[in-house]
Protein backbone atom coordinates (compact mmCIF):
# COMPACT_ATOMS: atom_id res chain seq x y z
CA UNK A 1 0.00 0.00 0.00
CA UNK A 2 2.35 2.49 -1.55
CA UNK A 3 -0.17 4.67 -3.37
CA UNK A 4 -1.15 7.86 -1.62
CA UNK A 5 -4.29 7.39 -0.71
CA UNK A 6 -7.35 10.02 -2.19
CA UNK A 7 -7.69 12.61 0.56
CA UNK A 8 -4.59 12.76 2.30
CA UNK A 9 -4.90 14.46 5.77
CA UNK A 10 -3.57 18.07 5.90
CA UNK A 11 -0.92 18.72 8.33
CA UNK A 12 0.41 22.33 9.27
CA UNK A 13 3.70 22.58 9.87
CA UNK A 14 3.21 23.85 13.39
CA UNK A 15 2.28 20.06 14.04
CA UNK A 16 5.89 19.29 14.54
CA UNK A 17 5.92 21.37 17.42
CA UNK A 18 3.10 19.84 19.28
CA UNK A 19 3.31 18.24 22.62
CA UNK A 20 0.86 15.41 24.35
CA UNK A 21 -0.82 18.57 26.09
CA UNK A 22 -0.90 20.86 22.68
CA UNK A 23 -1.82 18.57 20.11
CA UNK A 24 -4.93 18.79 17.87
CA UNK A 25 -7.51 16.08 18.92
CA UNK A 26 -8.84 16.26 15.65
CA UNK A 27 -5.91 16.04 13.45
CA UNK A 28 -4.73 13.09 15.31
CA UNK A 29 -8.33 11.26 15.17
CA UNK A 30 -8.40 12.23 11.12
CA UNK A 31 -4.78 10.47 10.94
CA UNK A 32 -5.81 7.08 12.86
CA UNK A 33 -8.97 7.07 10.61
CA UNK A 34 -6.23 6.97 7.67
CA UNK A 35 -4.15 4.89 8.89
CA UNK A 36 -6.62 2.79 9.58
CA UNK A 37 -8.72 2.37 6.46
CA UNK A 38 -5.42 2.53 3.94
CA UNK A 39 -4.25 -0.75 6.10
CA UNK A 40 -0.79 1.19 7.66
CA UNK A 41 -1.64 0.45 11.24
CA UNK A 42 -2.07 -3.37 10.75
CA UNK A 43 1.25 -2.46 9.09
CA UNK A 44 2.15 -1.19 11.83
CA UNK A 45 1.09 -3.60 14.15
CA UNK A 46 2.47 -6.51 12.65
CA UNK A 47 5.95 -5.15 12.18
CA UNK A 48 5.92 -4.38 15.82
CA UNK A 49 4.63 -7.80 16.49
CA UNK A 50 7.57 -9.50 14.23
CA UNK A 51 9.74 -7.15 15.72
CA UNK A 52 9.55 -8.22 19.33
CA UNK A 53 9.55 -11.65 18.22
CA UNK A 54 12.71 -11.73 16.32
CA UNK A 55 14.71 -9.94 18.64
CA UNK A 56 17.27 -11.84 21.03
CA UNK A 57 15.50 -10.81 24.35
CA UNK A 58 12.47 -13.11 23.50
CA UNK A 59 10.42 -10.26 25.03
CA UNK A 60 7.07 -11.37 24.71
CA UNK A 61 8.00 -14.51 26.71
CA UNK A 62 9.82 -12.62 29.03
CA UNK A 63 6.42 -10.72 29.97
CA UNK A 64 4.10 -13.83 29.32
CA UNK A 65 6.75 -15.08 32.54
CA UNK A 66 6.94 -11.99 34.37
CA UNK A 67 2.59 -12.34 34.58
CA UNK A 68 2.54 -16.05 35.47
CA UNK A 69 5.26 -15.03 38.95
CA UNK A 70 3.22 -12.68 39.55
CA UNK A 71 0.15 -14.49 39.76
CA UNK A 72 2.06 -17.34 41.23
CA UNK A 73 3.12 -15.23 43.97
CA UNK A 74 -0.44 -13.90 44.83
CA UNK A 75 1.12 -10.15 43.87
CA UNK A 76 -1.78 -10.12 41.72
CA UNK A 77 -5.20 -11.50 41.57
CA UNK A 78 -7.13 -10.02 38.50
CA UNK A 79 -6.53 -9.77 35.11
CA UNK A 80 -7.46 -5.92 35.61
CA UNK A 81 -4.60 -5.89 38.05
CA UNK A 82 -2.22 -7.76 36.39
CA UNK A 83 -2.43 -5.35 32.97
CA UNK A 84 -2.08 -2.52 35.00
CA UNK A 85 1.16 -3.80 37.20
CA UNK A 86 2.81 -5.24 34.18
CA UNK A 87 2.16 -2.04 32.13
CA UNK A 88 3.24 0.18 34.78
CA UNK A 89 6.77 -2.08 35.25
CA UNK A 90 7.37 -1.84 31.33
CA UNK A 91 6.74 2.11 31.29
CA UNK A 92 8.90 1.66 34.59
CA UNK A 93 11.80 0.18 33.17
CA UNK A 94 11.41 1.88 29.77
CA UNK A 95 12.00 5.48 31.34
CA UNK A 96 15.02 3.93 33.12
CA UNK A 97 16.39 2.63 30.03
CA UNK A 98 15.65 5.95 28.08
CA UNK A 99 17.36 8.08 31.07
CA UNK A 100 20.26 5.70 31.28
CA UNK A 101 20.70 6.50 27.83
CA UNK A 102 20.37 10.01 27.45
CA UNK A 103 23.93 10.90 29.29
CA UNK A 104 25.94 9.08 26.65
CA UNK A 105 24.21 11.01 23.75
CA UNK A 106 25.57 14.41 25.41
CA UNK A 107 28.06 16.23 24.49
CA UNK A 108 31.34 16.15 26.35
CA UNK A 109 30.55 19.51 27.63
CA UNK A 110 28.08 18.76 29.38
CA UNK A 111 29.69 16.82 32.12
CA UNK A 112 28.38 18.69 34.95
CA UNK A 113 25.14 18.10 33.53
CA UNK A 114 25.17 14.21 33.10
CA UNK A 115 26.29 14.05 36.49
CA UNK A 116 23.38 16.01 37.38
CA UNK A 117 20.95 13.85 35.59
CA UNK A 118 22.51 10.60 36.41
CA UNK A 119 22.28 11.07 40.23
CA UNK A 120 18.56 12.23 39.35
CA UNK A 121 17.67 9.40 37.30
CA UNK A 122 18.90 6.78 40.03
CA UNK A 123 17.38 8.42 43.06
CA UNK A 124 13.86 8.30 40.29
CA UNK A 125 13.80 4.99 39.52
CA UNK A 126 14.99 4.00 43.83
CA UNK A 127 11.44 5.74 44.31
CA UNK A 128 9.74 3.53 41.51
CA UNK A 129 10.80 0.70 43.20
CA UNK A 130 9.93 2.35 46.62
CA UNK A 131 6.50 3.01 45.37
CA UNK A 132 5.58 -0.62 45.06
CA UNK A 133 7.40 -2.69 47.72
CA UNK A 134 5.46 -5.64 46.47
CA UNK A 135 7.42 -5.85 43.51
CA UNK A 136 9.86 -8.62 45.03
CA UNK A 137 7.51 -10.28 47.52
CA UNK A 138 6.46 -10.25 50.71
CA UNK A 139 9.95 -9.83 52.04
CA UNK A 140 12.22 -8.92 48.58
CA UNK A 141 14.54 -12.10 49.62
CA UNK A 142 13.57 -14.79 46.93
CA UNK A 143 12.23 -14.68 43.59
CA UNK A 144 9.06 -16.58 42.76
CA UNK A 145 8.71 -20.05 42.53
CA UNK A 146 12.15 -20.08 44.67
CA UNK A 147 14.37 -19.56 41.93
CA UNK A 148 17.12 -17.26 42.44
CA UNK A 149 16.77 -13.51 41.69
CA UNK A 150 20.68 -13.64 40.74
CA UNK A 151 20.10 -16.09 38.05
CA UNK A 152 19.34 -13.83 35.60
CA UNK A 153 15.94 -13.15 36.10
CA UNK A 154 13.08 -14.47 34.68
CA UNK A 155 13.51 -17.08 31.15
CA UNK A 156 17.25 -15.81 31.56
CA UNK A 157 16.36 -11.98 30.55
CA UNK A 158 18.97 -9.14 31.85
CA UNK A 159 17.91 -8.06 35.61
CA UNK A 160 17.40 -5.26 36.53
CA UNK A 161 19.98 -4.15 39.76
CA UNK A 162 16.80 -5.81 42.18
CA UNK A 163 17.12 -8.99 40.33
CA UNK A 164 13.95 -8.48 38.81
CA UNK A 165 13.90 -8.75 34.85
CA UNK A 166 14.19 -5.99 32.94
CA UNK A 167 10.34 -5.37 30.75
CA UNK A 168 11.91 -2.51 29.17
CA UNK A 169 10.80 -2.65 25.07
CA UNK A 170 14.52 -3.58 22.99
CA UNK A 171 15.68 -0.03 21.80
CA UNK A 172 16.61 -2.00 18.31
CA UNK A 173 12.33 -3.13 18.14
CA UNK A 174 11.77 0.82 19.36
CA UNK A 175 13.64 2.24 16.26
CA UNK A 176 12.01 -0.34 13.52
CA UNK A 177 8.87 0.12 14.12
CA UNK A 178 9.39 4.10 14.70
CA UNK A 179 10.80 3.80 11.42
CA UNK A 180 7.41 1.77 9.74
CA UNK A 181 5.33 4.75 11.44
CA UNK A 182 7.14 7.12 9.85
CA UNK A 183 7.11 5.28 6.97
CA UNK A 184 3.19 5.40 7.15
CA UNK A 185 2.64 8.72 8.37
CA UNK A 186 4.56 9.89 5.14
CA UNK A 187 2.28 7.77 3.45
CA UNK A 188 -1.10 9.40 4.10
CA UNK A 189 0.05 12.73 5.04
CA UNK A 190 0.78 15.88 3.52
CA UNK A 191 2.53 18.69 5.56
CA UNK A 192 1.32 21.85 4.58
CA UNK A 193 4.60 24.28 3.49
CA UNK A 194 5.45 26.86 6.35
CA UNK A 195 3.56 30.23 4.92
CA UNK A 196 6.21 32.46 7.31
CA UNK A 197 9.23 31.18 5.53
CA UNK A 198 8.35 33.46 2.10
CA UNK A 199 6.98 36.33 4.07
Amino acid sequence: MSHLPSTPVKVPPSAATYTPATQDADLRSQINTVLLREGQATKIQERFLHSLDAHSSNWPSAIQSYALALLRSGEVSTFPALIRRVLEDVRRDSAAATAALAPSNNPPSTTANNTQTSSSSSSSSTNANESNPTKDGANGAAAVNGTSKTAGGINGTTAGPDGTPNLAIPTAVVEAVLKVVRESLEAVCDVEPDGSAGG
